[in-house]
């Protein structure tokens, strides 16, 4: 069966019976599975305009009447009885990545450094061995390491093909490896932030510690589930699954080295390091480690200590004698990224209260100041990323990010300017917010009956109307969309955003209530991540996803779990810094906190008023 794919223009050509995925697949393609292809969540939905199948019983409670006679189906569950034109309204490709972040400013010393001299020829007076005649010629004492064999067995020939001038690549300050002729003005490293959902990559110049080039790149392993539970999951089911999870993200990684090193103009043999911070689970799959243990009580991890592997022992195309460092991890579910945000907010080193939050599928916080510092995750689920969402999407071109309320009305903005085919977690907060205002939404997180709502607000009234699963508030309508139909919010968006909500509000409350702090002993709170960069401030303190704070104490650092990965692959003291962190920082484990379920439970109010 030939099955060609909308907008991508792609075609497959499969057996008939074979699973849509299968064939999303076959031609090079990517679909979101936030529940993992169970067929629960009703979020991979695809359009068959040519050749759809009868729908299954998954697809039959899932999807309504209309829906089906349309031709949707579920990208976890349709298969290919015919030739078919299917189109895919939210394949993960096109989506808006955050990479840049805000960081401190650090004296460059990093890890590999280039050098070059001209060696003395050998002579019959000077028969030294030509590893002696170059180390000596660099200074290198004889009490330093050896360079590995793979550098031993190129030296001759190196020496000689450089006219004896030679440029030696040290680690550490010890040789790694030596190239003909001067070189040394090529020293690059690389440094990654593998997220759940996204991959960001950067290139930069050892010897300035400037940045020549920016990749990123979703998280292919998206395909088998948006959260990590899920593709925990899969690995435990399928045998070749950890080594799925692995090549899928060594993959995409070696392809965005591909983007970086083309836009600088930069050869992959001249970066002779990578850094790499990630939350824990991620990590765990691209060193090809069991991460079971980290899905089951009490949560440990294989290893959470910083490392540092041979690049292609791991298989990344860097330097085939270049080495990567994996920043360390504090917990389970406290990661490297996390590390990362510290490092790079300077809280360590800051006498200052601070609260850094990096929402996510987990929300990760932390708490404190060079005095103590205290760190927790909440499972605050993939909701602010759009799953479980009747309108939900990522972040794509599309996608509403932004709605304010104007002379009484809901207005909204799209990313890229397009008309609405969704809507992502920040403007899914700012429309909660607005409802909350004008008085939709009650503090208990209920939209109001449209003869109960103010009746200062006669538009938004009219937009209120009792869906399949209780009332909705149209947020915009069929005619400012690209689906065919109106985007509402719905009351079960409302208790999904309320649940996400809280269990970061707890975890938050937690922490300070641990380090005996209130909302006016905070100086600053960092929000990091995409989220925490295209939220309002405002929002964020009116549903009370944040403390009650003035907005000049709330900053947005953007990526900063990728800026502390760059921190660390400039300077060996932010290196240092990062291993103390992982060490010093207090883990709180909530699962076993005897009050986080009260503080959970009070949490779930909407409002800014709900705090301590």
């Amino acid at each position: 069966m030939n099955v060609e794919f909308l907008p991508a223009g792609k075609t497959a050509r499969v057996e008939k019976g074979t699973e849509l995925l299968k064939a999303v697949e076959a031609a090079g393609l990517s679909v979101r599975f936030p529940c993992g292809g169970n067929g629960r969540c009703g979020k991979c939905k695809v359009v068959f305009e040519e050749g759809a199948p009868p729908p299954t019983a998954d697809e039959m409670d899932g999807l309504n009447e209309t829906e089906l006679a349309q031709g949707y189906r579920l990208g976890c569950r349709a298969k290919v009885f015919e030739d078919s034109l299917v189109y895919l309204p939210d394949t993960i490709q096109g989506a808006k990545i955050l990479t840049a972040g805000t960081a401190r400013e650090v004296p460059l010393n990093p890890a590999v450094t280039k050098r070059c001299v001209r060696v003395p020829e050998p002579t019959v007076d000077d028969l030294r061995s030509d590893v002696t005649r170059v180390l000596d010629a660099f200074g290198v004492e004889r009490s330093r390491p050896m360079p590995g064999l793979p550098a031993l067995q190129s030296l001759a020939r190196d020496m000689r093909e450089g006219g004896f001038e030679v440029t030696g690549v040290f680690a550490f300050g010890d040789p790694i490896a030596f190239e003909p002729g001067d070189t040394a003005s090529e020293c690059h490293g690389v440094a990654f932030d593998i997220g759940t959902t996204t991959i960001a990559a950067y290139l930069l110049d050892l010897n300035t510690g400037k940045q020549h080039s920016v990749a990123a790149a979703m998280n292919p392993q998206a395909r088998v589930g948006d959260d990590v539970i899920s593709r925990i999951s899969y690995t435990m089911q399928n045998p070749s699954g950890l080594a799925e999870m692995q090549s899928a993200v060594l993959d995409e990684m070696n392809g965005l080295l591909d983007v970086l090193c083309h836009g600088a103009g930069v050869s992959a043999e001249t970066i002779y390091e990578a850094t790499i911070a990630g939350n824990t689970c991620m990590l765990h799959f691209l060193l090809g480690v069991d991460p079971r243990h980290l899905a089951m009580a009490p949560y440990v991890p294989v290893v959470s200590r910083s490392l540092y592997i041979p690049a292609r022992e791991l298989g990344l195309r860097i330097n085939e004698l270049g080495r990567v460092h994996v920043l360390p991890s504090i917990a389970g579910y406290v990661g490297a990224d996390t590390v990362g945000v510290v490092l790079a907010t300077d809280l360590h080193e800051s006498g200052d209260c601070t609260l850094a939050v990096d929402i996510g599928t987990n929300g990760e916080i932390v708490l404190g100041s060079r005095d103590r510092m205290l760190a927790c995750s909440t499972a605050a689920g993939p909701a602010f990323e759009g799953a479980h969402i009747r309108h939900g999407m990522r972040a794509a071109p599309g996608a509403i990010d932004a709605v304010w309320l104007d002379d009484g009305e809901i207005r909204f903005s799209a990313i890229g300017g397009e008309k609405a085919s969704g809507i992502c977690g920040s403007g899914l907060l700012d429309a909660i917010s607005c409802l909350m205002k004008a008085g939709i939404v009650d503090p208990g997180g209920r939209i109001v009956d449209a003869d109960k709502a103010p009746e200062e607000f006669p538009r938004l009234r009219d937009k209120l109307s009792l869906g399949e699963q209780g009332n909705e508030f149209i947020l915009a309508s069929a005619d400012e969309t690209s689906i065919g139909g109106p985007i509402a919010v719905t009351q079960k968006d409302i208790r999904e955003i309320q649940l996400a909500k809280g269990a970061i509000a707890a975890g938050i409350q937690t922490l300070m209530e641990k380090l005996g702090v209130g909302p006016d002993d905070l100086d600053r709170i960092v929000l990091a991540g995409a989220f925490g960069n295209y939220v309002r401030k405002e929002s964020a303190i009116r549903v009370g996803v944040i403390p009650s704070v003035p907005l000049s104490k709330v900053h947005s650092v953007g990526n900063a779990a990728g800026e502390g990965a760059k921190l660390a692959l400039i300077s060996l003291d932010a290196r240092r810094d990062a291993d103390r962190i992982a060490e010093n920082v207090e883990y709180v484990e909530l699962t076993t906190d005897p009050g986080f379920q009260d503080r959970l439970a009070v949490a779930l109010m909407l409002g800014d008023d709900n705090w301590m």
